[in-house]
């Protein structure tokens, strides 16, 4: 939460019910900093293929599972920018890291349509203290820097079989709030989120020579081999939640430095959580196996090769013939497949708590115009406005994707507290020819006349290539504009947004955890890491302080509500098109996947891929 001065908030952190299908299946004692699913779209439909409830054993076995050489999976994944979570901020990364990594808590399903935060490393709940005035510690307050005192499991160990302790997960918050890593994350543990104590200090420092103080700093330090201390400057509603994340996964302080960027090539990375990584080969594939030292439940998969295929038609094709067991397809590839009579057992459709928008680079001098002259930013906004007005989102959804996906003129999704919805925001930024042409005359620019034309920055599938042609066709003929668009890999794509050498960007948010500090916190306030569209708006700076000091979750949640307002009304570097959901194959010899589509992991489940299994034939 963003809440952070008012310590009965967490105790009571609580989000709305929502309607994510899920069933239970990772072992582990449950933690106390429970956290319910974001809903999203319409409702679930329960997984025809692959999902299961059938028991495990301790070690993780099933009743029903083939022999271990047959337990070797080939899944589709876009191709990561990186393996390092400390660098990572795309699913097809995370997706990946996930498989290899685990923090001090992990978040999985709850059996009820929602997520709950597990145990992970840690040996239970945090210890939580205040420190006084007089550098004590003692009960909790409401305000001031707070202590957070974590165990570790004892025995644990990285897949080279060092012990995996307190200083390896002080080494990652310091990676995590270096400079020099660069982590688009980073905000996670600064101010209005992890809060931790000095990180946004040594993350802002631009003075190598004072970097190793602001280092040592940092709130958080090792106290034995087993003991891990976090002080933040104020108590943290979602500490446990925050701490499931990936940007706060330990990392190896000496194979790092030995190895430097090349530390996760799979010759040298070392990992902790169920699976390695075995080879990689760029642009084609990436081979993991199990994790020998993993301590939780045992995979019965020898081998998952992830197979880099953005090509989602191709995906399908592959997936008749038997190359892939799970892969993602397109919208209307899953209308066909329901028609298939050996396919419609293996199409699972998950609503996801994700938003498509389109995303504006707020640098360029006629999108955004930021720093410009005010009638420079008006004429921006209105052309913005214009592009908006003239995108007609549910003849986009029902042409391009046979209506699988919910249109939208919102950014929080449906089924977080704080939705609003397209009631709120129809009126103003949604589909009106007359309006749209009156904007863009406003903007200067009648009939696109003395208007570039505009790139649009891709992945390379049919399906975004038909989005597209949608785009341009809607913009030309209402507008006079013309766009560019330019189909890229995923690894290329993610580098493009990173790198802000973008004008329009297909792409949207998908949530890391249910709260509607995720989406927003870093997003769009001012300088956040992962504002590469540069949005900067006086009214969503102020709704993001007012909500860093609400007296209550109803006060928070008003005031993330305000910077929603503020952000979809001035189009503040987001165009949103439509929310999502994610259609996907997945062969019925596949046991134990989790349907779950609020957690960001790349695969129709959650991080549970010790979970999955091949079934006996």
């Amino acid at each position: 939460m963003n809440v952070r001065n008012r310590w009965f908030l967490i105790l009571a952190a609580t989000m709305s019910a929502t309607l994510v299908f899920a069933a239970a299946c990772s072992s582990g004692t449950s933690s106390s900093d429970k956290t319910a699913t974001a809903g999203a779209g319409s409702g679930a439909k329960s997984p025809a293929a692959g999902a299961t409830t059938a028991a495990t054993s301790a070690s993780g076995a099933h009743a029903d599972a083939a022999p271990a050489d047959q337990q070797k999976i080939t899944i589709q994944l876009g191709e990561p920018q990186f393996y390092d979570p400390h660098r990572s901020n795309f699913e097809q990364d995370i997706g990946v890291e996930r498989m290899l990594f685990r923090g001090l808590y992990n978040l999985t399903d709850d059996g009820k349509g929602g997520v709950k935060v597990e145990n992970g490393i840690a040996d239970g709940e945090p210890k939580v203290e205040a420190v006084t005035g007089a550098g004590k510690l003692a009960a909790p307050n409401e305000a001031g820097e707070t202590v957070y005192t974590i165990k570790l499991k004892s025995g644990l160990k990285w897949s080279d079989g060092q012990p995996i302790t307190a200083k390896d997960f002080v080494y990652g918050i310091q990676r995590e709030c270096d400079p020099v890593v660069a982590s688009p994350y980073q905000y996670i543990l600064g101010a209005g989120i992890g809060e931790v104590k000095g990180c946004d200090e040594a993350f802002a420092n631009k003075d190598a020579a004072a970097q190793a103080a602001l280092t040592a700093a940092i709130g958080a330090k090792a106290t034995d081999d087993l003991t891990l201390q976090v002080t933040t400057n104020k108590p943290v509603a979602t500490f446990n939640t925050i701490f499931a994340l990936w940007p706060t996964f330990p990392s190896r302080q000496d194979l790092i430095e030995k190895f430097k960027d090349a530390w996760t090539d799979p010759a040298n990375i070392v990992v902790n959580g169920p699976f390695t990584l075995k080879e990689v080969v760029a642009k084609d594939h990436a081979t993991l196996a199990p994790n020998p030292n993993w301590f939780g439940q045992k995979p019965a998969l020898q081998q998952i090769t992830v197979k880099f295929i953005d090509d989602l038609p191709a995906a399908f094709k592959a997936f008749q013939t038997g190359e892939l067991q799970e892969t993602e397809i397109q919208a209307t590839d899953s209308t066909v497949a329901k028609a298939d009579s050996g396919l419609k057992a293996s199409v699972l459709i998950v609503p996801s708590a994700r938003i498509t928008t389109i995303e504006v680079q707020m640098k360029d001098p006629i999108l955004g115009a930021n720093g410009g002259t005010p009638e420079k930013i008006k004429a921006a906004f209105n052309l913005r406005l214009a592009m908006s007005r003239a995108l007609d989102r549910k003849a986009l959804v029902d042409a391009v994707f046979d209506g699988v996906h919910a249109p939208a003129t919102y950014w929080l999704v449906k089924g977080l507290k704080a939705f609003q919805g397209n009631e709120k925001f129809d009126s103003t930024i949604g589909f009106d020819k007359a309006a749209a042409q009156k904007a863009e005359a406003d903007a200067g620019y009648p009939n696109g006349a003395g208007l570039p034309t505009f790139t649009w920055i891709a992945r390379d599938t049919q399906q975004k290539r038909d989005e597209a042609d949608f785009v341009k066709k809607a913009f030309k003929d209402t507008l006079g504009i013309n766009i560019d668009p330019q189909f890229v890999d995923s690894k290329t794509r993610s580098a493009d947004f990173n790198n802000e050498t973008f004008q329009l960007f297909p792409g949207g948010w998908q949530l890391d955890y249910p709260d509607a500090e995720n989406p927003l916190v870093g997003l769009f306030n001012t300088g956040g890491g992962n504002n590469h569209y540069n949005c900067t708006n006086p009214d969503v700076d102020a709704a993001f302080k007012e909500a860093g000091t609400a007296a209550s979750d109803d006060a928070r949640t008003k005031a993330y509500q305000k910077m929603e307002t503020a952000i979809v009304t001035n189009l503040c570097g987001v165009i949103p098109m439509y929310q999502d959901a994610k259609p996907y194959l997945l062969s019925p010899k596949i046991g134990g996947v989790l349907a779950n589509g609020t957690i960001d992991a790349g695969q129709p489940g959650n991080y549970c891929m010790e979970c999955w299994y091949v079934k006996k034939s």
